[in-house]
């Protein structure tokens, strides 16, 4: 389990508790509602407030003042090294709260991408199925009541994967599985097999536009922006 799946069980039992009496689309609508007002409202417990909206005005009138300006450049080094040093200040104010109000984010958004983005095939349906190298033969079967893909060559399996989530790719384990792991889990680099691909249905969450109109983020991320948009303005977060 990688850093960002941490709350994994819990937006799965959250989301499986909307899943009885609410849709997908209303569902994501709830996510990214959920998203936008708990980023920003962790910032502002997170963040120096007051201090923030102090850099703010030190910067405004710093900006001001040289914008007022009407000598020779030459004698606006003092002001324009007050302008840099005072938006500087606001930055090192507002970058470690930012970067640790949005780590709760990328999680919600890593487990959506593992479970919104694609769906299991229909009872029956059996996807295509693609193995790099493709000397070794990959199937998709019924077994023990769940899909698995099996990988086999002429002599042995080398691999049985048990299909528990709608994850299109499983890989050998990579550097950045710390941070974000693959719910399938990963190939041993003994088997040999570098990439199993599967051909799973894509949902889609709105009845009209383009395909690429239909996927999740076309719902979430417009929502989440107006939500955020919203909650800044009327909790006043500087």
């Amino acid at each position: 389990m990688g850093l960002l799946n941490l709350p994994d069980p819990i937006f799965g039992a959250i989301d499986g508790g909307m899943e009885s009496f609410l849709p997908a689309t209303v569902r994501l609508i709830v996510w990214a509602t959920i998203a936008g007002i708990g980023t920003l409202f962790l910032y502002r417990l997170v963040s120096p407030q007051s201090r923030i909206g102090n850099a703010k005005r030190e910067a405004r009138a710093a900006r001001q003042r040289l914008n007022e300006f009407d000598g020779e450049f030459s004698d606006a080094g003092p002001l324009i090294r007050n302008q840099f040093l005072s938006a500087f200040k606001h930055l090192g104010l507002v970058f470690l709260p930012t970067l640790v109000s949005i780590l709760p984010l990328l999680a919600l958004l890593t487990w959506l991408e593992s479970y919104y983005a694609h769906a299991m095939p229909a009872d029956g349906a059996t996807p295509t199925v693609q193995v790099t190298p493709d000397t070794y033969d990959a199937q998709w079967v019924q077994q023990n009541d769940a899909p698995h893909v099996i990988v086999n060559d002429s002599d042995s399996e080398l691999a049985n994967v048990a299909m528990t989530a709608p994850i299109p790719v499983i890989e050998q384990r990579q550097w950045w599985n710390w941070l974000a792991a693959n719910p399938l889990g990963y190939l041993s680099a003994e088997s040999g097999i570098e990439r199993i691909v599967f051909d799973l249905p894509e949902p889609e969450y709105l009845p009209f536009g383009p395909g690429w109109m239909r996927h999740w983020l076309a719902v979430f991320f417009p929502i989440m922006t107006i939500v955020s948009l919203i909650t800044y303005r009327w909790a006043k977060i500087e």
